[in-house]
């Protein structure tokens, strides 16, 4: 039902693959796209993106890379999504500022503004430490 997609599960794989290394190894984007057998560009940008949201802290260079700048247990799932997505809802009436086109008939609205509450609550709850088992 709800579906991750492939920025997130890219930004996983290397937060799990950096979380496996001591704080002062640097990972480069070529390694994990090596490593994963992932697009080396997808995983460019994901990387600069968390880099950029301060999640990652990275250095330049020929031998420069990414480390991480957070514990893992202090960022949620909601986080990652919201740095890579920005802000995300169930529905595209709920993340739209215009008006889909039933609204005048929609009998739904405040149920699924309920859901998506409930899932963002949940999706906040769950570190990202819990989820990569690190």
């Amino acid at each position: 039902m709800i579906k991750m997609n492939r920025k997130m599960e890219y930004a996983l794989m290397a937060l799990r693959h950096m979380s496996q290394k001591s704080t002062t190894q640097l990972t480069s984007a070529k390694e994990i796209a090596d490593h994963m057998h992932i697009p080396f560009d997808v995983i460019a940008r994901v990387l600069q993106v968390l880099s950029s949201k301060g999640l990652l802290k990275a250095e330049y260079g020929a031998s420069g890379g990414y480390s991480l700048a957070r514990p893992l247990s202090e960022v949620s799932v909601h986080d990652l999504s919201e740095m890579l997505e920005g802000h995300v809802s169930l529905t595209k009436c709920l993340s739209s500022d215009e008006p889909c086109d039933i609204s005048s008939a929609c009998n739904i609205t405040n149920p699924i503004l309920t859901l998506n509450k409930k899932v963002q609550e949940f999706y906040r709850s769950v570190p990202l430490s819990e989820v990569l088992h690190v």
